[in-house]
């Protein structure tokens, strides 16, 4: 009977549904299983436990399945990689090998052919099949398998032609440490050279982990480096000074979903023993994020509405690199652009695009910096304005002067905490009376990871748990916070996905005079949080942390940074 009749008669697809696969896959020649997951008419797990039964096949669990060294000699990357399929263990001269695809007829034969040995079939999540691979073959190790071939068996044989980039297999090479990137949601690839190994690191939620790549990726390292030049735009020949780039990337969704567009911003340094590459993955999703998106509290969130609605003054956003400042100014200028504001920035480098924003991109070597870029948009009749950063004392004075002449002015400051901001800006060489009238609110923020929900649970508060809080945490008696134990989901971390703690100052006449009396940051802080226009970046990571969205420890790793 065919798989479709077969599913119908299980009552695990309707009959519209098999009218619906059999009229698609008629129309594409596509096999029937892949049509019936593509249109998502049915469960991937549903499916996998028909086939068990139907095929009388077993089924494990790849996640805790540990490797035999054996078994995986037996296949080569290749193969495992175009075949679907993995070698498990090696019992009594019989190959167990786990495929997700149980109707691929023809597995069976094709792996007794290439190895020799009789198999035995079991069947796995293609998730789990797919991290097994990554994990013991490496990223990329079929396209470096097909690489190495007939090349010099020399460990450290290095293939440095710049022609090497423009071979298919590397291309293919790059786009899957691309890709692997995207699906494993880091926001940067490192690329880094060493003596004797070419080690590839993604940060994912804010934390660098090495990934699996096979020894012989180092040997290629030059026509990787090569072809991420070409990629960018970069000059190939040169390998002895810094160079910035971009690319343009798409990745195609899951089962055939929607093509995600991201900008990739490249950087390569010259190392000891060849060149860096940093690459930051910019998802252009990520700017039509909403304020309410970023995790932001209603004490925050209200009043931050209300000063990015005023007509003019200072509004600056605070903390240390890779802690969300722009994403929160591009949420914002998102809440307020429309037609009847001429919004526009100045930034180095324009990380998004935003529609209905001007946007204008620093260049140092033709002169264009912030501050010039400042005066140039004075002159272009603007109504808000955002600069990147403020770094000197020309680029603050300009901004305080296009506060105080009717504009809203939204920028950022590498300061710990919002406080600090006005005593960076007096340090500078920003009069306190400039700074007191423009400055109207400052947001200080950091990210942290989020539990993952999962197999986040319920963490009991015993005398242990109450003992590892800090001192000054509010917890009541039916508080329950929650910690998790790792799942396939997070990578088995316990978190997935970061989230905002935030910490905003506004402005008022107290403020105002201990600014003109250049008190220090601290004593401003306090003043703020004794009459309310201050919430901290503690008291906002303990609500997260009560609310089972993150744990102690990550908000005592972030504020303490």
């Amino acid at each position: 009977m065919a798989l479709a009749s077969l599913l119908l008669s299980r009552n695990l697809i309707t009959r519209s549904q098999y009218d619906q696969a059999m009229t698609e896959q008629r129309t594409s020649g596509h096999r029937l299983d892949k049509v019936l997951l593509r249109l998502r008419l049915i469960e991937p797990d549903s499916l996998m436990k028909f086939a068990a039964e139907e095929f009388s096949m077993p089924v494990i669990d790849l996640s805790v399945t540990p490797p035999d060294p054996a078994a995986l000699a037996a296949l080569s990357p290749k193969f495992v990689a175009t075949r679907s399929c993995v070698p498990v263990s090696l019992k009594d001269g019989t190959l167990v090998v786990a495929t997700s695809d149980p109707f691929d007829g023809g597995l069976s034969d094709d792996l007794r052919l290439a190895t020799r040995r009789a198999i035995a079939l079991v069947l796995t999540d293609e998730d789990d099949l797919r991290q097994f691979i990554r994990t013991h073959y490496g990223v990329g190790s079929a396209t470096l398998d097909e690489l190495s071939a007939g090349l010099p068996a020399l460990e450290l044989q290095q293939v440095d032609s710049d022609e090497a980039a423009e071979d298919a297999s590397v291309i293919k090479l790059v786009n899957d440490l691309l890709l692997e990137a995207v699906a494993q949601r880091a926001t940067d690839i490192h690329i880094e050279p060493y003596e004797r190994e070419l080690a590839v690191r993604y940060r994912i939620d804010g934390v660098l982990e090495r990934i699996s790549t096979p020894p012989t990726i180092q040997r290629f390292a030059a026509a990787i480096v090569s072809r991420v030049k070409i990629m960018a735009n970069l000059n190939v020949a040169e390998k002895r000074l810094p160079q910035d780039g971009r690319i343009s990337f798409r990745a195609s969704g899951s089962s055939g979903g929607a093509r995600q567009e991201l900008d990739l911003r490249v950087s390569i340094i010259p190392m000891l023993f060849g060149e860096g590459v940093v690459i930051r993955v910019l998802d252009k999703s990520a700017v039509q994020l909403g304020l309410p998106d970023l995790g932001m509290p209603s004490p925050v969130l209200t009043p931050w509405m209300e000063l990015i609605g005023r007509p003019h003054g200072i509004l600056l956003v605070t903390g240390p690199t890779g802690s969300g400042k722009s994403t929160t100014l591009y949420a914002s200028l998102n809440r307020i652009a429309g037609e009847d504001l001429k919004v526009i920035t100045v930034e180095d480098p324009v990380e998004y695009h935003v529609p209905g924003v001007n946007q204008i991109q620093v260049h140092n070597k033709v002169g264009l910096d912030f501050a010039a870029g400042m005066r140039a948009i004075l002159r272009h009749d603007p109504d808000v304005v955002m600069i990147g950063e403020i770094r000197d004392k020309e680029t603050a004075q300009t901004a305080v002067q296009a506060s105080l002449t009717g504009h809203l002015v939204l920028s950022t400051l590498h300061t710990n905490d919002a406080a600090s901001a006005t005593t960076r800006l007096l340090d500078i060489g920003v009069e306190p009376y400039l700074v007191a009238s423009s400055v109207e609110g400052i947001l200080a923020q950091r990210l942290v990871r989020r539990l993952c929900d999962a197999c986040a649970v319920a963490l009991a508060i015993d005398e242990h748990v109450r003992a590892s809080l800090p001192a000054d945490f509010p917890l009541a008696e039916t508080d329950t916070l929650r910690a998790s134990r790792g799942c396939r989901a997070c990578r088995t971390t316990g978190y997935r996905g970061r989230l905002g703690i935030y910490e905003l100052l506004r402005m008022n006449d107290q403020t105002r005079e201990l600014i003109m009396a250049r008190v220090s940051a601290n004593s401003i802080a306090a003043a703020g949080v004794r009459d309310g226009t201050l919430t901290t970046l503690k008291q906002d990571g303990f609500a997260k942390v009560k609310q089972g969205s993150t744990t102690m420890e990550e908000v005592l790793r972030a504020i303490s940074g």
